[in-house]
């Protein structure tokens, strides 16, 4: 098998990662790690149960499942669960003449019978699926079940040919790596309780200036707003890709705005729409001192992993720049099985070039008529907010919203249309869709390519600006958005929006 070598007496394993997936391996390119045997059919057995496991992360991930059930697959397939039910085998005398063994070979040739007949624990099945974000489809629901059922299989296969080979009555192993992060877990440290001597060590090492001292600090008060009082040795490489997208969202100059001074992440995210948001090589700058923070972490055994290194961003694409038609087109392909409340949350940001914010505050009796026109009503009533006054307007629905079968989604609802915030949209949004689609842009950009088309289709600035909200500066004349003239003339705006 070319997924085994031998290297000084014992076996390794190796698997070449695609590009789609080399996110959820740190970004390795090849996947290495030693089998601990000089076995080679037992080599042969651990990298097929390896290959499987991998197999179920390319399924689930080519599915569209969510994110955070494919690195609960990453890390079964890195952590096997053999580690657990070997220690227990470990510690019985006699381990083949247990219920367990005995049984064991009757119990996988039921499995694979099951497996053959498509016969699969609703339970297991449920578990996984409860960790969706939307509801799967019978499909989905089966390629769950096969998944789960053959890892299972898979794992009973290699502990039954260890058993045999008598593997379990020679003396236990040291599992170094568990003790150590026990060891670690003793104290509880946070990003808030290191930083400090970090920034003096570091420091002293670079000669930092002063405005390299200043720019560390506002990057961890980011990092610090983050983890809060999350413990450093329970600090995945998921957390920090999704902190690195999370910076993508942060107002550039946050420290100079007293709007945002005090406030946790939480408000920061729900209050950002129109502020320009850290360019690509800011971004990048706090990057680079946080993976030197994580390196020093390492170096004082605070953490066992030495491979934090979070990727930076392409400098050249500084600007928050729109999305195209096709990939537009992509986001309406991958919306198609999640809930009618996320597709129309969407489709209102695509086609009527909406903050999220405002999408997420629309109430059933914001849909109105005005002439023979059907529009939504941005206001500000019952504790709503917008961001400015200007930001209060009446636009009318695009036909396409129509077509979608908007009004029959609003004829469902009491009151909300959407009970999400504009926050958890977000974050649901860059953890579900981004990464599939353009890494380097967020939900926002639908906005961007809403206003993007109107300027290229040569609209006038101050019409394409009252309909986005937009404040046209002081002499400015405010245009009356219940006049039925003027809400004719706003909707000759969305025929140039045809995507």
């Amino acid at each position: 098998m070319k997924n085994i070598y031998l290297r000084n007496n014992t076996f390794y394993y190796r698997k070449s990662i695609p590009k789609s997936l080399k996110i959820f391996f740190k970004n390795k390119s090849l996947y290495i790690r030693t089998l601990s045997t000089k076995s080679r059919v037992l080599a042969l057995k651990c990298a097929k149960l390896l290959n499987n496991k991998f197999n179920a992360i390319k399924e689930v991930y080519f599915m569209s499942f969510d994110i955070h059930l494919i690195n609960k697959l990453v890390e079964e397939f890195h952590n096997t669960q053999l580690e657990i039910t070997e220690r227990d085998l470990y510690n019985t005398p006699n381990p083949e003449d247990t219920l367990f063994a005995l049984c064991l070979e009757d119990t996988i040739e039921q499995l694979q019978k099951n497996y053959h007949d498509n016969i699969f624990e609703k339970e297991e099945i449920k578990l996984i699926a409860n960790k969706l974000n939307y509801k799967p489809n019978n499909e989905e629901i089966h390629e769950i079940g096969k998944i789960l059922l053959n890892s299972k299989i898979n794992h009973l296969k290699n502990i039954n040919d260890n058993i045999n080979k008598g593997y379990y009555n020679k003396a236990k192993p040291i599992f170094k790596k568990v003790v150590a992060e026990i060891e670690t877990k003793k104290i509880h440290r946070t990003i808030e309780s290191t930083f400090e001597k970090f920034k003096k060590y570091q420091s002293k090492i670079d000669k930092w200036t002063l405005d390299t001292t200043q720019l560390v600090d506002r990057a961890f008060n980011i990092l610090n707003l983050y983890f809060k009082d999350k413990d450093l040795v329970d600090i995945s490489f998921d957390d920090l890709i999704d902190f690195r997208d999370i910076l993508l969202e942060i107002p550039n100059k946050l420290t100079i705005y007293n709007f945002f001074k005090n406030k946790d992440l939480d408000f920061i995210l729900e209050n950002n729409d129109d502020y320009e948001k850290l360019e690509n090589s800011t971004i990048n700058k706090y990057i680079i001192r946080i993976n030197q923070y994580f390196k020093y972490m390492h170096k004082l055994k605070y953490i066992t992993n030495d491979d934090f290194i979070i990727p930076k961003f392409d400098e050249n694409l500084n600007k928050r720049v729109p999305y195209t038609n096709e990939e537009i087109e992509l986001i309406k392909q991958l919306i198609k099985n999640d809930t009618l409340e996320n597709q129309f949350i969407t489709y209102i940001a695509t086609y009527q070039g909406m903050r999220l914010k405002e999408i997420t505050q629309l109430q059933k009796k914001d849909i109105i008529k005005i002439g023979d026109i059907l529009c939504i009503d941005i206001n500000t009533n019952e504790d709503k907010t917008t961001k400015t006054k200007k930001s209060a307007r009446i636009i009318p629905i695009h036909n396409k919203l129509l077509e979608l079968g908007f009004l029959d989604f609003v004829n469902l609802k009491d009151d909300k249309l959407f009970n999400i915030s504009n926050k958890d949209f977000s974050t649901y949004f860059r953890k579900t869709y981004k990464n599939q689609i353009n890494d380097e842009k967020t939900f926002y950009c639908l906005r961007h390519s809403f206003l993007d088309t109107l300027k290229q289709n040569d609209c006038k600035i101050e019409h394409y600006q009252s309909f986005v909200g937009h404040s046209q500066g002081k002499n400015s004349v405010t245009m009356d958005y219940g006049n039925p003239f003027n809400t004719k003339l706003l909707s000759g705006l969305l025929v140039f929006i045809d995507y």
